[in-house]
């Protein structure tokens, strides 16, 4: 290999996506509720962190010229000559605004197949001489080039995600489908417990999760607390006080009596809550 003649390197704090990455770093804890992993948010939160992820490491990569040929060396140490005919340069004026004053300077862009560097004239000291290098070896373009690997990687994300949320809909669909069910077959099953506390949940309070003390492990839900929210307040007035829920069969034997197996949906989905459809 012909002698180096420039390196440039972008580092892990280099691009604002690194930075958004390492502020978002506790998000996935959002998936660990009461000891068990809930994914009813894990396609948004898969979706956020993978593309900040792709975005993240592909930033992270440095380039190495040299007489006549150039390689790429990506976030995993791994190497790659890139033909001189698949990159391409362009140079424009660059005004640059300081407090007081302001910098008339040059800036060049040099475009790698999936990757781009950009030179300041005031900040690169053979500026000068790297711009006569890409003349002679580079293709000069005045459009900007298309990463289709970006946007390939970045659609697929998506999908997924998507995908992943069409699966979320579809786990609840079926566990409501599984408790409407059994109590159609079997009547509700009555649950007296003492009351602890509650906390409000969604847009304008609009749930609520009731804790009793004999199921630490759970929360209880109400399916009607929208429109009978005056009745749960009333009721939830005191601590150490007797209620009496109503619950479906099919969370009752899957959760507190533990005598039917759980489903994927019931295990993953919101395993926690329980739905109450009556309150005594």
């Amino acid at each position: 290999m012909s002698k180096e003649k420039f390196e440039f390197k972008r580092s892990f704090f280099d691009n604002d996506f690194n930075l958004a990455f390492i502020s978002i770093l506790g998000l996935p804890f959002i998936l660990i509720k009461k000891g068990s992993l809930d994914l009813t948010f894990g396609s948004i939160i898969f979706t956020i962190y993978s593309l900040i992820i792709y975005f993240s490491l592909s930033n992270v990569f440095k380039i190495i010229i040299f007489n006549n040929e150039t390689e790429l060396i990506n976030v995993f140490g791994r190497k790659k000559l890139i033909p001189n005919s698949k990159i391409s340069f362009s140079e424009e004026y660059y005004k640059k605004e300081a407090k007081d004053f302001v910098i008339h300077t040059r800036k060049l862009k040099i475009q790698f197949p999936n990757n781009k560097i950009t030179i300041y004239k005031d900040d690169q000291l053979n500026y000068n001489e790297l711009v006569a290098y890409c003349k002679e070896k580079y293709v000069q373009a005045n459009t900007k080039k298309i990463n289709s690997q970006f946007y390939l990687i970045s659609a697929s994300i998506i999908c997924f995600g998507i995908y992943f949320l069409i699966l979320t809909k579809n786990c609840f669909k079926e566990k409501k489908h599984d408790n409407l069910e059994s109590i159609q077959k079997f009547g509700y099953v009555k649950i007296e417990g003492t009351f602890n506390d509650y906390k409000n949940i969604g847009r304008g309070s609009s749930q609520i999760l009731i804790h009793l003390e004999e199921y630490p492990e759970f929360e209880f839900s109400p399916n009607d607390f929208s429109q009978n929210q005056s009745t749960y307040y009333d009721k939830l007035n005191m601590k150490g006080k007797k209620i009496t829920f109503y619950i479906s069969p099919n969370e009752y034997k899957k959760k507190i009596q533990k005598s039917i197996p759980l489903k994927f949906y019931d295990k993953y989905f919101e395993y926690n809550e329980i739905t109450i459809y009556k309150l005594q």
